[in-house]
């Protein structure tokens, strides 16, 4: 199912295995380094531009990627179409991680299709809370697009907004709430997410 381009996506990763807290509070056994596909920009920019193709027909009118890896992959995306892109902070309220658009570019929004991307959709929380953000301020989603989706979360949220996701290739991996994780059971500690030598 996965093409030449997707190929190439998946042999460029790195991957770990192991027993790891994601950001939406659940365990899963894959740690992917992502920051390190956007060291070679120029085949970054290939993979932009192969999903800047298939959201061509999307009506989109405005790319927002969530920070930073999705913002990145945004602005090559927008470039590639000739559209506007802003982007979604991280930050933590009341103990609560929150996607917030700032305040200049929010207001642009009311209205506008706007296609959504993120480097790679694993649980989704950052996808979900970047869309409900934009909802926030009045945008419309045209479509979901990243280089990478890990498991169905990215489909079931794609089909719950009635929006197309695009993605360039797919992991497979296990991911469990924390009561429910078999690592947890089998006594496996969770270890830190690995770290990229300087």
């Amino acid at each position: 199912m996965t093409d030449g381009i997707g190929q190439a996506l998946l042999q460029a990763v790195s991957a770990t295995r192991g027993h790891f807290l994601y950001e939406s509070g659940h365990h899963g056994d894959l740690w992917l380094d992502l920051d390190s596909l956007f060291l070679d920009a120029a085949r970054m920019r290939g993979w932009a531009a192969a999903l800047a193709g298939q959201a061509a027909g999307l009506r989109a009118e405005i790319v927002c990627g969530p920070l930073t890896g999705g913002a990145f992959l945004a602005q090559f995306i927008a470039a590639e179409l000739g559209l506007g892109f802003i982007h979604a902070e991280r930050s933590v309220e009341n103990g609560t991680v929150q996607y917030r658009i700032p305040p200049p570019l929010a207001a642009t929004l009311a209205e506008r299709r706007v296609l959504v991307v993120d480097d790679a959709i694993n649980a989704g929380s950052a996808l979900g809370l970047t869309l409900a953000e934009l909802r926030r301020h009045g945008a419309l989603p045209a479509g979901i697009a990243c280089l990478l989706t890990l498991g169905e979360a990215a489909g079931r949220i794609a089909a719950a907004k009635g929006v197309t996701l695009l993605a360039l290739a797919a992991l497979e991996r296990g991911m469990w709430r924390p009561e429910d994780c078999p690592l947890c059971a089998a006594g496996t500690p969770l270890v830190p997410p690995p770290t990229i030598a300087p």
